[in-house]
């Protein structure tokens, strides 16, 4: 009897999450246009590998009391088996506990051998029926490891959620980070505005609502397979989180102006910079892989953006003549903290010694950038982390040689000001990941 190929190719993809190190939106995106799915099939593929990497800690740990031998002794194809099942088991209101056992079984036949499935099969009858079942860590005697296992979070990024926000909102961030992002696109103001998009998707059965604080951005609140869509493929919009666009928009772009955008790829701030100023800036995109240069050329090609030559080079050597920009944006590569929603393998491959390690590039970088900025430029370093290492430790030793000032952008931005020229997003926020922005003029 075949196998359930949506779950043995979940399976797949969670090996090369977990055990390759791949990422796992690239993953999923690959494995759906390869097989032949149903857009349920799909759906249900998707949620159950962001499902399992989201909590895979907790999974582990429900299976621990319930196998009989140490989960490092099982193969890995069969361990993801075992962690589907109890994340079927707790997060998937339509899947039968004996569906769940059935194809679970299967699978371990495939995967491994006669042995293994009825192994399979004993551990899954014996998940509990509900996650209130579950023997957690007491939550008053020590809210730390409780945290830790019921989120699935490594024990030093719980302590650094209590730290920044404290006992109530840390197990809030916790919590969110192990919901699905929601769907946010930015409107290519080039080739439409946000009233007529919105009507044009909702004609093409995709409901959305503006983001507040976000002029040209759309939360899509419906499911749908938007990347099929006439609109996207015309481009008419880009999917991009609204913390995201903060950055474009922070360093007020002007027409005829000499930009750059140090590390550009995919492209969707060096997009936004073009629409921002009509098409009429002339733009750089930076980026330092040579094979993530398309994703540029693609994204510029479909949503008809002008002006921009992509380059590929480092850059903290780039190719380029010092005070040569009137303006540079900086998204640095970061330990991506902020994102966990969207990229919930970084919890099981950053380290606590991580942020430490992405500043001290991070630093170089913010220096070549103000050294490639004309004098009285702006700059705009932006990170996708919370971290004090990777924001303000960078800020105060990128200023320290007094080449650049902190400065205040115009009073539309003060809703994410927490400093002079400084700006965060809160990733409590249902749409928002966590972001942070400096905005610095460089000194005559």
């Amino acid at each position: 009897m075949p196998v359930d190929q949506v779950r043995d190719r979940a399976v797949s993809a969670l090996l090369r999450v977990l055990e390759n190190d791949s990422h796992i939106d690239v993953t999923v995106d690959r494995t759906l246009r390869r097989g032949k799915l149903s857009p349920r099939g799909g759906r249900f593929l998707t949620h159950l590998v962001y499902g399992v990497v989201r909590h895979k800690l907790l999974c582990d740990h429900v299976l621990s009391a319930i196998c009989d031998q140490p989960l490092d002794k099982i193969p890995a194809p069969v361990l993801m088996v075992l962690r589907m099942g109890v994340f079927q088991a707790f997060f998937c209101n339509n899947v039968t506990k004996p569906a769940l056992v059935h194809t679970g079984v299967d699978l371990a036949r495939r995967r491994g051998n006669i042995g293994l499935a009825k192994m399979t099969n004993a551990v899954l009858r014996r998940i509990p029926d509900t996650l209130d079942a579950v023997q957690l860590p007491d939550r008053e005697k020590d809210f730390v490891n409780y945290l830790r296992v019921r989120y699935s979070m490594p024990r030093w990024m719980v302590r650094l959620w209590l730290e920044l926000y404290g006992n109530e909102d840390a197990e809030r961030f916790c919590a969110a980070c192990n919901e699905p992002a929601p769907t946010v696109i930015r409107v290519n103001t080039l080739r439409t505005d946000i009233e007529t998009l919105s009507q044009r998707l909702l004609t093409a059965g995709f409901a959305t609502k503006p983001v507040r604080d976000c002029d040209d951005a759309l939360l899509v609140s419906n499911e749908g397979d938007l990347l099929k869509s006439k609109l996207f493929r015309d481009g008419y919009f880009m999917f991009q989180d609204p913390a995201s666009m903060l950055a474009a928009r922070l360093i007020t772009p002007q027409p005829g102006e000499h930009i750059l955008d140090m590390c550009a790829a995919p492209g969707g701030k060096t997009t936004h910079i073009a629409a921002l100023t009509g098409g009429k800036a002339r733009l750089i995109a930076l980026e330092r892989h040579c094979w993530r240069i398309a994703r540029i050329h693609e994204n510029c090609a479909r949503m008809g953006i002008p002006n921009v030559t992509t380059v590929c080079g480092d850059g903290l050597a780039p190719p380029f003549a010092d005070a040569m920009f009137d303006r540079v944006l900086l998204d640095a590569p970061c330990s991506g903290l902020g994102t966990l929603r969207r990229h919930p393998e970084i919890k099981w491959r950053t380290t606590p010694e991580t942020p430490g390690q992405m500043a001290a590039a991070q630093v170089a970088l913010l220096r070549k950038a103000v050294q490639l900025c004309k004098n009285g430029g702006l700059i705009v370093y932006s990170v996708c982390t919370l971290t004090r290492q990777e924001t303000l430790d960078v800020i105060s030793e990128a200023t320290s040689d007094g080449h650049c000032v902190l400065e205040d952008a115009p009073e539309q931005f003060n809703t994410w000001k927490t400093a002079q020229g400084q700006y965060q997003t809160n990733p409590l926020a249902a749409a928002w990941d966590g972001f942070f922005l400096t905005r610095f003029r460089k000194r005559s």
